[in-house]
């Protein structure tokens, strides 16, 4: 008899064949006008040669001299099927798999060639410029998240929290139950009854199933970034005959999802589907008034309570509703999962045969807590598995902390970034503010969701969601992730269409079309052009010997069509240049008339093409997956060239959002949307201009009315005395005691820039070691450090894998190399996020160290806008825990402990769990216990899970979280000692302070690190104590300041956020200049 998988393999056969035929005889073109692009068979050369390339095998073709307007290669021979992609429907017509096989296939190559990492080495968008990733609890046990105490089970009640070394992912061959590009360790967490793998990657969709039936063999499908189509299956892990899963209403957890979304066929901004944003009390609430994202009420009510029955054949089962007993199997799993859940059997097929026969049967935890599956070969015992809905005051309050904390049905993190989003955003809608203030919100949103999509959205669009230990149904939490993204793209033109246009031509900031333009102005514009831009331009047609073009990341581009005399019409395209000015002033009207350059190029495009009519022109936009993975960092010899590499690899790597204006036409749209591989949920139609980030020039206008007023940083008042006392400087000044410094209300370049410069200087400074992870283009430490090489020991670690910096920190290593400084790149596997600097100095008691850490980058230009805290201090110490530090940087020291440095991810984590366990014990003594922090983000899940531990037990628990946040305050029973805000203004709050009140033995710590499990686990950080009373008292005033700070963003126990739309008083900023004004009166100047 044929098996089921012998059918499967036939058909994905039959299928390629089918393929590779129609590959062959078809030769049409995509519009239907000869010539308008290349055939089939020359993309597949040209896809073959660009593949040999990027896999090594290319050497003749001279590929290094492709510039970003050479041809695109398709990433993947499609012709070429993996035989591990077995999913077919055996009822799909040949017709129907040509076209559908023929994109998913492409996909699962472009899978291939751009691996996902789930260990992302991500950034804060506008903190650090560039990336988000996902988290990894390698260090979690690798049991259910959703299971308590598994692993004291396992070991006999004695927790193990070592972390596990990552295994090699791979597919799923041919009736094998193997792991794929998932890590095998997923599929431990999923394992069903009888023991069949299940992964939360592959939801197959299926309206109606019949109970007890056999599951259909589903067709491959890969999900498009944004398409609401067929969302929630990859094939990217196998599994053999997946029981199909009935569609599932929402669940009461997520109301959000009750919000829609504009169609993708509409055109943004689209005004009846932006939300409200205006409570009844006049607060702004995101990212929506009306919808709520957690049913608080009802939090806990998608619980259900599974027991485990006892092993005797035919005994009834007892159940515990009302206790909780480790050793008998009891656990919460989410009720709507016990529905979404069919069991399989050992073999890989239904659960037709199988004991169970209810589709709606969960999972057996006791094969949860033994971490596999039935053994086939073993003959077990049939026991029996019931799920009861238990009232939420029956469940233990440990395990709805552990829902709290460790579980993505309460509040994922790529929902919390958009909101953090969202907050950036409805800054622009404060009328209190500067308008060219507001625009500049307005920018640093776009540029966020740009950022976002160069890194999160391949990941979606491979139906991967960031959290993967435990079962989830990620297509309900796709689909709310991509919803809120449109609604935030319909928000931010909305803003900027409907609010900020009239705003600024109120404020006389006219920014104008070429048909509002006089005669003579179009006349002055065309000669601006002919001059200035024309030679820029390099048209590109597409045709039998003109491949499609590529298209670097972010580009705006026009599309022209074009027809010459009476031949067919030829597609042009040509790329918007990205070194001139994106708007234009025109200096004859009004003080400020601006036309946006794409303007002037539309309107003379027919001196590119004379003798030429042009039928259509419009403009687009594409955005490309743009991360940086090193996958194989641990066996490069030389990791310079590697990321020369990679980042040439950037250029080719998938297109996942193009932005088209309003006007384009459906037959360019289709071939742009074919010759990208994208979908029309990937299309993004807009009316107005692409590309918001743009607007960041016209903050840069001459108008100080519209802008906040310049804050000038100030020079520390101890600092000041040397200019009077040239016989001091400013280790003496260092040797007094620790000097705290706030940027940027303290300035950066009469600080540390001359501290390091003091240093080169001084003929007693033997050596001078740094680590820097960004700094400036045209950083004056750069060239003081290269100074410093001629005659002292001079050691820079130059962190080449900070996202966005690549290239500009390669240039630098160079430079400082040729300088004759000892140069490094780090630690393999991971980043050197530590802001530090050790200057040795030779003294009359011999060899002195003076340090100085910093929350904040060596950037001479962020320093101005970044809110950072800086610790100069020369304790004995310190120095020697520094000197370590480098060591283990820089020569491979196996140094295990440090005397007061807390370092990631050596002890740094399990020092912050000590110290907030620490407080729950005094508040559970009846002790005064209080945590205060400031941090950028927080998503960290065991830190999470303290704090509301620690809430329970009584500590008063204040954060300062300017980003992303997993926590949630305010909930009953739970976290109502916990109170997280945020803080957005003139500049970004980018400080770490870390404050316990110790039974009155106050500690304070800044840090280079957030409380988010990339910087504790995956990254070199620092954090030092603070032990100068007096700077202690100041960092808990700074922290006092901004709790009273009547502007901040409160967040609400659903997740949502909540700000005053009418401020009153003065905000948190604006009371730290005017106290630095009292308190260091001397301002900085150049």
């Amino acid at each position: 008899m044929t098996t089921t998988s012998e059918k499967v393999n036939k058909k994905i056969q039959d299928d390629t064949n089918g393929l590779k035929q129609q590959k062959k005889q078809d030769k049409k073109p995509l519009i239907n006008n000869q010539g308008m692009i290349s055939t089939e068979q020359q993309q597949k050369d040209k896809d073959k040669d660009a593949a040999e390339f990027l896999s090594g095998n290319k050497n003749n073709k001279n590929f290094d001299d492709i510039d970003e307007d050479a041809s695109t290669p398709n990433l993947g021979d499609d012709s070429n099927v993996d035989q591990q992609d077995e999913e077919s429907d055996d009822e799909q017509t040949a017709s129907s798999t040509s076209s559908s096989t023929k994109m998913e296939l492409h996909r699962y190559n472009i899978s291939k060639q751009f691996p996902i990492d789930y260990q992302d080495e991500d950034e804060d968008y506008d903190e650090e410029s560039s990336s988000l990733g996902e988290e990894d609890e390698s260090d979690v046990p690798d049991k259910i998240s959703l299971l308590p105490n598994a692993e004291k089970m396992e070991n006999g009640g004695k927790s193990n929290n070592k972390s596990r070394p990552r295994k090699k992912r791979s597919s799923v061959g041919n009736g094998a139950n193997k792991t794929g590009a998932i890590d095998k360790k997923l599929s431990e967490t999923m394992i069903a009854e009888s023991g069949q793998l299940f992964s939360p990657t592959e939801f197959v969709k299926s309206s109606t199933v019949p109970t007890g039936a056999k599951s259909p063999v589903q067709p491959l499908l890969l999900n498009s970034m944004l398409g609401f189509d067929n969302l929630g299956a990859s094939n990217v892990l196998q599994v053999q005959n997946p029981t199909p899963i009935p569609n599932v209403a929402p669940s009461a957890t997520t109301p959000l999802l009750n919000s829609s979304a504009p169609p993708v066929t509409n055109v943004l901004p689209d005004p009846d589907y932006c939300h409200r944003i205006l409570d009844n009390q006049e607060n702004y609430v995101v990212p929506s008034a009306d919808h709520k994202i957690l049913d608080i009420d009802n939090l806990f009510n998608d619980l259900a309570f599974c027991g485990q029955s006892e092993t005797t054949p035919g005994s009834t089962p007892k159940h515990r509703p009302h206790s909780f007993t480790p050793n008998a199997g009891f656990g919460f799993i989410p009720l709507k999962l016990t529905a979404d859940i069919s069991p399989t059997n050992g073999n890989g097929g239904s659960s037709s045969n199988s004991n169970s026969t209810s589709s709606g049967a969960p999972f057996s935890l006791n094969s949860l807590v033994n971490g596999n599956g039935t053994n086939n070969n073993t003959p077990t015992t049939t026991t029996t598995t019931t799920t009861t809905t238990t009232k939420e005051e029956e469940i233990p309050l440990d395990l709805k902390i552990l829902q709290l904390s460790g579980s993505r049905l309460y509040f994922n993190r790529e929902l919390t970034e958009l909101i953090y989003f969202y907050r950036i955003l409805y800054e622009g809608y404060g009328l209190s503010l500067p308008v060219l203030e507001r625009v500049r919100f307005l920018a640093i949103t776009s540029q966020n969701l740009d950022m976002y999509f160069c890194k999160r959205a391949l990941k979606l669009r491979l139906g991967y969601i960031s959290t993967r230990k435990s079962l989830k149904p990620e297509e309900r939490y796709i689909n709310m992730v991509l919803n809120t993204t449109r609604n935030l793209i319909n928000e931010m033109y909305n803003l900027y269409c409907n609010i900020l246009l009239p705003e600024l031509s109120n404020n006389n900031v006219f920014i104008l079309k070429h048909q509002d333009l006089t005669d003579s102005e179009k006349i002055q514009l065309r000669g601006f052009f002919l001059q200035h831009v024309f030679p820029l331009m390099t048209p590109l047609v597409v045709d039998a010997g003109h491949p499609f073009p590529n298209l670097s990341n972010l580009s705006l581009n026009i599309a022209v069509l074009l027809k010459h005399d009476e031949e067919n019409t030829r597609f042009v395209r040509i790329k918007v240049p990205q070194r001139i000015p994106r708007f234009v002033h025109i200096k004859q009207r009004a003080p400020y008339s601006i036309i946006p350059m794409e303007e002037i190029i539309l309107a003379n495009l027919d001196t590119l093409f004379p003798n030429t009519k042009i039928l259509t022109k419009s403009l687009f936009r594409v955005t490309r997956h743009n991360d940086l993975k090193l996958n194989n960092e641990d066996q490069a010899n030389d990791l310079l060239e590697l990321i020369k590499t990679e980042l040439h690899k950037r250029k080719f790597a998938p297109m996942v959002r193009l932005e088209v204006s309003h006007d384009m036409p459906v037959e360019i749209l289709d071939m742009l949307k074919t010759q990208l591989h994208l979908e029309n949920s990937d299309v993004f139609i807009i009316n107005g201009p692409l590309g918001l980030s743009d607007l960041f020039e016209l903050c840069k206008l001459n108008l100080p009315h519209l802008k906040f007023e310049p804050w000038n940083p100030h020079i520390p008042s101890c600092l000041v005395k040397l200019t009077k006392y040239p016989m001091d400087d400013i280790f003496s000044i260092i040797r007094k005691g620790e000097l705290l410094i706030n940027l940027p209300y303290l300035s950066f370049n009469s600080s540390v820039q001359f501290f390091i410069e003091s240093a080169v200087k001084d003929p007693k400074v033997l050596a001078i070691k740094m680590s820097i992870y960004r700094t400036n283009s045209n950083s004056q430490l750069i060239r003081a450090l290269c100074e410093a090489a001629a005659h002292k020991e001079v050691s820079v670690l130059i962190d080449l894998k900070a996202s966005g910096d690549e290239e500009l920190n390669t240039k630098f290593a160079r430079l400082l190399e040729q300088a004759g400084c000892h140069v490094s790149y780090g630690l393999v596997g991971l980043k050197t996020h530590a802001k530090i600097a050790m200057v040795v100095r030779e003294e009359e008691n011999g060899l002195r160290e003076y340090l100085h850490i910093s929350t904040g980058n060596y950037n001479a230009s962020t320093a101005d806008i970044y809110a950072d805290m800086g610790l100069f201090s020369c304790d004995q110490d310190l120095g020697q825990d520094m000197c370590n530090l480098f060591n283990y940087l820089t020569g491979y020291s196996r140094v295990t402990s440090f005397k007061k440095l807390l370092i990631a991810p050596m002890n740094m984590r399990s020092t912050l769990i000590q110290l907030i366990e620490n407080e729950a014990k005094n508040a559970r003594e009846g002790k005064e216990a209080s945590i205060y922090a400031v941090m950028n983000g927080l998503d960290d899940k065991r830190l999470v899970n303290c704090l509301y531990q620690a809430s329970v037990a009584g500590v008063k628990i204040n954060l300062v979280v300017r980003g992303r946040c997993r926590i949630l305050p305010g909930v009953p029973g739970i976290s109502d000692n916990i109170k997280v805000i945020s803080i957005l203004g003139r500049f970004l709050e980018h400080s770490r302070i870390y404050c316990f009140h110790n039974n009155g033995n106050k500690k304070a710590y800044i840090a280079s690190a957030d409380w988010l499990h990339r910087n504790l686990k995956r990254r070199v950080e620092v954090m030092v104590p603070v032990e100068d009373p007096n700077n202690i008292k100041q960092l808990y005033d700074i922290i006092d300041v901004y709790l009273n700070d009547t502007n901040a963003w409160e967040m609400l126990p659903d997740g949502r956020y909540k700000k005053r739309s009418k401020p009153i008083g003065e905000d948190s900023q604006t009371y730290f200049m005017k106290s630095t004004i009292q308190k260091h009166p001397v301002i900085w100047t150049k």
